[in-house]
């Protein structure tokens, strides 16, 4: 489980560190969910340093949408005739995940 964590912190604080070193520090907050006291501090991280951020026991991040989005998103109430492929597709575009083109 903990290495399940960190793998998903590590994934999560370098997207966010690319973001911000690639002038898109809006983007980064929006589809993240950073503060701008967090883009400064991560814009001067280095990697060494995000890998041990990355180390903790728990997540660094929260999805930002409520739990009742759940069901619709993974299938249990389908929208129309969605397929649970369809289902987690949408998910995946949502949480702005690559490869989740429909």
């Amino acid at each position: 489980m903990n290495n399940n964590i960190y793998n998903l912190n590590l994934d999560y604080l370098i997207l966010a560190h690319e973001l911000i070193q690639s002038g898109r520090t809006q983007q980064a907050m929006v589809s993240l969910g950073l503060t701008p006291e967090a883009v400064n501090i991560l814009s001067k991280m280095p990697v060494d340093q995000l890998k041990a951020l990355a180390r903790s026991d728990v997540l660094n991040f929260a999805p930002r949408f409520p739990v009742s989005s759940w069901p619709t998103f993974l299938g249990n109430e389908p929208v129309g005739n969605e397929h649970f492929e369809q289902g987690a597709r949408r998910l995946r575009m949502f949480l702005g995940k690559p490869g989740s083109k429909s």
